[in-house]
């Protein structure tokens, strides 16, 4: 390769170069001190299994359950605890921060150790960013199917109630419907009780003026018929009873109304 060609090779990879340095200087210098000293703690410090909190932000989430929807909550106030990462990626496009996650997700701690600390800071910070990005959207997404699965669950029990309900309610209109079909103006109540009374009143005009102690033959000759020695008292008592009864009063047809609307 001639040197020319060699020259204009090697210019756009110079070009990237001082790009991204540029990007992670930025990214650097909008990190205060002491969150600059929490990154980097992510690959010092190690777990009781050993691995190092580096790695737990490439974990993915889970299958869908509140232990792991709680989990997810708690990893969010851990990642969000090192630092407000919109700051630190301002001005910097999504595209390039994805990037600079990807190489550091990629990579080992061992192999980020080595990195120039303004470089390796830099990675860290576009891995926790894209971390909390993930974090928040795989909490929504678990809440949402854990949700879906309680409704999917719930759906053949709101079935069986409202089904049971509805028994219910047609047993109540159809209670209802006798009420009112049995006190409205027309109904058979109102019917048997008008008979009941040109009843009573025939047999106590037939009666009237017969003495308690008349015998069964002047009542029956009055009556057309036999009768018990009875007679008397029941023609008696139909009458307080069809005097003590009276006819519900309707609302202008209102009783009717409803009875057809049921």
């Amino acid at each position: 390769m001639s040197g020319s060609a060699e020259a204009a090779w090697a210019r756009p990879a110079k070009i990237r170069h001082e790009v991204n340095t540029a990007i992670c200087d930025g990214i650097h210098d909008r990190i205060s001190p002491a969150q600059q000293v929490g990154l980097v703690r992510l690959l010092e410090e190690r777990d009781g299994d050993g691995t190092t909190p580096f790695n737990k932000l490439k974990k993915p989430a889970q299958g869908p359950s509140w232990l792991h929807f709680r989990i997810l909550a708690r990893r969010m106030e851990w990642v969000a605890a090192l630092g407000d990462t919109y700051v630190w990626m301002e001005a910097v496009a999504a595209g390039e921060v994805t990037d600079f996650a990807g190489e550091a997700d990629a990579a080992e701690v061992a192999e980020l150790r080595d990195y120039k600390p303004v470089r390796q800071i830099a990675l860290a910070a576009c891995l926790v960013h894209k971390a909390r990005m993930r974090v928040r959207d795989d909490r929504a997404a678990m809440f949402c199917k854990r949700v879906a699965t309680k409704v999917r669950k719930a759906k053949p029990e709101l079935e069986e109630i409202r089904l049971a309900e509805w028994e219910i309610v047609e047993a109540l209109i159809g209670n209802y419907r006798t009420v009112l079909k049995n006190i409205d103006a027309d109904g058979p109540a109102q019917a048997a009780l008008v008979k009941a009374v040109a009843m009573t009143v025939e047999a106590r005009e037939a009666l009237d003026g017969l003495h308690e102690a008349a015998p069964v033959e002047e009542a029956a000759q009055r009556l057309d018929g036999n009768v018990s020695p009875a007679l008397l008292t029941v023609a008696k008592a139909l009458v307080v009873q069809a005097g003590r009864l009276e006819r519900p009063h309707s609302d202008r047809g209102g009783l009717r109304r409803v009875r057809e609307a049921v």
